[in-house]
């Protein structure tokens, strides 16, 4: 299994012949390359020479720089060429206006579903989402009625009582916060291994960030991060524990249902990508798949992926 590297107390990070070693004042140890996902360097006091992030990326892995509250501030992609990145590139500043509607509107969708998922997974009481069902229903190309916003603000009162607010500074935003930064990441790096250019979004837009199209294509993956947050919420106290940031952290591990299969959720994410990628060259919103949701402890098809 690929793995995330977590990494704090001031480590240090080297590579040898195919190994990436992490040395602390009490131990050392090694990892094949080859085996990392991803590693999240958790600690500002911790170094890490350019060989070994030049090793990690064009392995595949991507790598998470985090700031002096653990939160997730920097994020380093692999940038090898795709086979056809000019051509990918062409097709996404071609594509039409009224395909980025609809792509949009099915991620709404998408996402949508994935939220009522998550309310019945979690016991939350039918009678404060039951209106939530008919706004998957009412989606128009672009999401023009905003009811991606709508459906959000009576979800989140749903499953996290009606005085939460996103924009509050506490343990509960920490943890959403902390796992939608660890889903962007994973998703950019799929969108970047097949060539598409994270800042071309086919929803968000701005001059201030180059990953609108992580950010469109994560929105149905933040349920996931809502589900394990809700689930664990006697666990949360005052700031998130390096405990609570590994779990979250593992949320990649996970499984979903993606075209039919249950599978980790970083599998299904590199699909995904891959069925945009292919939307966008065939203009066919159809083509997009999307993952859905299942309870946290439901296993992959193949336990030796």
């Amino acid at each position: 299994m690929w793995k995330t590297i977590l990494v704090g107390n001031d480590a240090i990070l080297t590579v040898e012949t195919g190994w990436l070693c992490v040395s602390r004042p009490d131990k050392l140890t090694r990892i094949p390359i080859e085996d990392v996902y991803s590693v999240v360097i958790d600690d500002p006091r911790c170094r890490i020479s350019a060989a070994s992030m030049n090793a990690l990326t064009q392995s595949g892995a991507h790598i998470i720089l985090c700031d002096e509250k653990h939160l997730p501030a920097t994020l380093v992609l692999p940038l090898a060429r795709h086979y056809r990145a000019d051509a990918v590139l062409k097709e996404q500043i071609a594509l039409p206006e009224n395909v980025r509607d609809e792509l949009w509107a099915a991620v709404v969708r998408a996402k949508i579903k994935n939220q009522i998922t998550v309310l019945k997974l979690c016991g939350v009481p039918a009678e404060r989402w039951s209106d939530i069902p008919q706004y998957a229903d009412i989606v128009l190309s672009g999401d023009k009625r905003n009811a991606e916003a709508t459906v959000a603000r009576k979800y989140f009162r749903a499953l996290f009582g009606s005085v939460f607010r996103r924009t509050d500074e506490d343990v509960t935003n920490a943890a959403l916060n902390y796992g939608y930064a660890i889903m962007r990441s994973a998703m950019a790096k799929s969108l970047a291994a097949y060539g598409l250019n994270c800042a071309l979004g086919i929803h968000h837009t701005g001059e201030g960030n180059a990953f609108h199209l992580a950010d469109d294509l994560m929105e149905p993956l933040r349920p996931l991060v809502d589900y394990w947050t809700d689930s664990h919420i006697d666990e949360l106290f005052d700031t998130l524990t390096a405990s609570n940031r590994r779990n979250l952290i593992d949320l990649v591990n996970r499984t979903v249902l993606f075209d039919g299969k249950r599978m980790r959720v970083r599998y299904a994410i590199d699909l995904y990508a891959s069925s945009l990628a292919r939307a966008i060259r065939e203009q066919k919103e159809e083509c997009l798949k999307f993952p859905e949701l299942l309870a946290l402890d439901v296993p992959p098809e193949d336990e030796g992926e």
